[in-house]
């Protein structure tokens, strides 16, 4: 019986070089592609950018780093003007342009579908009409454009507008709620194929550090808090409470990849790989990843679960 995988990332901006950069490293390990390696791909964010180019087009890791260098992915994902960055310093204006991301999602992905896949995909966003977290699954029952769940998936709050889909709803980037998705990928698996005993590779896009200074902080107000990234300390420390109970729940079942960015000397601000320099440091700390967890991967790739009956 064929044991069932799951490849969960996390979001993280441009920083999806690293993780991409990882998988590049393992596709050269095993030979065989990012989309032939796993069954079922969850993404959060930028993460679900990924999953939805990997599965949407049948991409290996490798080919998805050609576009971002070679048709500059993410710079025309990241289009602004000087009056945007002027409006975005004084933060009433999103960062980046909505309709060139669109448009960027539109001309890679085209007309492909959720009823295209022939893998199975799990994406979170969060509903703005509704005022809820949902996922999008192959389940689902509105056959949506994958362009639209890429674009609504990475709406990151206060760089993108919310994104308004095909049934109407305004959407944002479901990692306001689940930035790692990788125990309710799993969970969704075992509903998927219930006789099998899943396992996880999740792989995050680093960690973002902070510096306090007690004293100071003692008169901070909200917009202190707020210019010091306190949502960002949230975000980060939910994500870390998160990791933790996966790997408590799931033991052996799930192999978490994730570093500090400040030890490899690479901004962490999630557009950071906005620019070549940046963009080819990235590669080499998913290069650096893959050696340091090269051991832990190819025992989670020798140890597959437990045989399973297939339930497609």
């Amino acid at each position: 019986m064929p044991s069932k995988s799951v490849l969960s990332l996390d979001g993280g901006g441009s920083h999806m070089l690293i993780q991409l950069s990882v998988l590049a490293c393992l596709e050269e390990d095993t030979g065989a592609s990012t989309y032939d390696l796993f069954d079922m791909f969850a993404g959060s964010s930028s993460g679900g950018l990924i999953a939805c180019l990997i599965l949407g087009r049948s991409l290996s890791a490798q080919q998805i780093i050609q576009m971002v260098l070679q048709e500059k992915l993410l710079e025309k994902m990241m289009a602004e003007s000087w009056m945007d960055r002027l409006l975005n310093t004084l933060q009433i204006r999103p960062k980046y342009q909505g309709s060139a991301k669109s448009l960027t999602l539109r001309n890679e992905l085209g007309n492909l579908r959720l009823s295209s896949l022939s893998k199975h995909l799990f994406i979170p966003c969060f509903n703005l009409n509704q005022d809820r977290l949902e996922i999008f699954t192959n389940e689902n029952q509105s056959d949506f454009l994958l362009s639209e769940i890429a674009d609504a998936c990475t709406a990151a709050p206060s760089y993108y507008p919310p994104v308004q889909m095909e049934d109407g709803y305004w959407r944002i980037d479901g990692g306001v709620g689940m930035n790692n998705p990788g125990l309710s990928a799993y969970l969704h698996a075992k509903r998927c194929w219930n006789d099998c005993d899943i396992k996880v590779l999740s792989i995050g896009s680093g960690w973002r550090s902070f510096a306090f200074n007690g004293t100071q902080e003692c008169g901070y107000g909200g917009i202190q808090w707020s210019v010091k990234g306190i949502a960002s300390i949230i975000l980060r420390e939910k994500m870390l409470a998160n990791v933790r109970m996966t790997e408590e729940m799931l033991g052996h079942r799930v192999l978490y990849i994730n570093e500090y960015l400040k030890a490899y000397d690479m901004p962490d601000h999630m557009d950071s790989a906005n620019n070549p320099v940046f963009q080819q440091k990235a590669l080499a700390i998913g290069q650096l990843w893959y050696v340091q967890h090269q051991e832990q991967i190819q025992q989670w790739i020798r140890n597959p679960p437990a045989g399973c009956a297939q339930h497609d």
